[in-house]
C-alpha cells in the first residue's frame, strides 16, 4: 500500500505534515556538467529522500492519530517496531521517530513529532503498543526526551547517576565517580604485574 497510508492519513488528520514522496524532489534545476564535483563544504542544496512513507504530526494529536493508526482496519498497523529521534541542536528541537508496521497488510508507516530541545515531552504510545516501552525509556535515557504518561521512566543503559544524555549532538562526558574509583582501584590491583600500568 505504501504512500497511499500518507494520503489516507492527512485526509482524517488534516494537520499532520506527510513526507514528501522521492519523486516529488524539485527536478527543474540545471544539471551540473559531466564530471563536475561540488566544492568541498557546498552539497547539493535539495530537501532528504524519504524512502518510507509517513509524516509529521503534532505532539497534541499523537495519541488519537496513533489509536486510529492501530484500530482502523484500512491501516491496521498494529506493531511498533522502535521509537528513536534524531537531536537538531542548530533549530534547537528533536524528531521523535516512530516505526510503525502491519503484520497483516505488511505494510509501513513513520511517525515524526517535533519537540523543542529545551523541554522536549511528548505523550507515552505504550497504551498503544506496550512494545514501545524499552524503546521510549531509551529515548529518554540517550536524549533525555520525557514520555508523558510511562509507568516506569528511568534510565535503561546509563547508570542512574550518569551525567547528561549520551546521544545529544552537544554531549560532553563526564565520568562517573564510581567509575573513577574503580579504575583507580583496578590500576593498584596490577601494579607491577607488567599489565600496562598508567604512567
Amino acid at each position: 500500500m505504501g504512500w497511499e497510508l500518507t494520503e489516507q492519513l492527512k485526509a482524517r488528520f488534516p494537520e499532520v505534515e506527510v513526507f514528501p514522496r522521492p519523486e516529488t524532489h524539485d527536478t527543474a534545476a540545471p544539471a551540473a556538467p559531466a564530471g563536475a564535483v561540488p566544492a568541498r563544504g557546498h552539497a547539493e542544496a535539495k530537501g532528504p529522500t524519504y524512502h518510507v512513507p509517513g509524516a509529521w504530526v503534532p505532539a497534541a494529536r499523537l495519541l488519537e492519530i496513533c489509536r486510529a493508526l492501530r484500530d482502523d482496519a484500512a491501516f491496521g498497523l498494529d506493531y511498533c517496531s522502535f521509537v528513536s529521534a534524531v537531536d537538531w541542536p542548530q533549530e534547537n528541537r528533536f524528531e521523535v521517530i516512530y516505526h510503525l508496521f502491519s503484520m497483516t497488510a505488511r505494510h509501513e508507516l513513520l511517525l515524526k513529532v517535533r519537540v523543542p530541545r529545551d523541554a522536549p515531552r511528548v505523550p507515552s504510545v505504550i497504551g498503544i503498543w506496550a512494545g514501545a516501552n524499552w524503546h521510549e525509556r531509551e529515548a529518554f535515557d540517550l536524549f533525555g526526551i520525557v514520555f508523558d504518561g510511562h509507568p516506569d521512566l528511568r534510565r535503561i543503559m546509563m547508570t542512574e547517576d550518569w551525567s547528561g544524555h549520551p546521544l545529544r549532538k552537544d554531549y560532553v562526558y563526564e565520568e562517573p565517580r564510581w567509575l573513577v574509583d574503580l579504575a583507580t582501584q583496578r590500576q593498584h590491583e596490577i601494579e607491577g604485574l607488567g599489565l600496562g600500568e598508567r604512567s
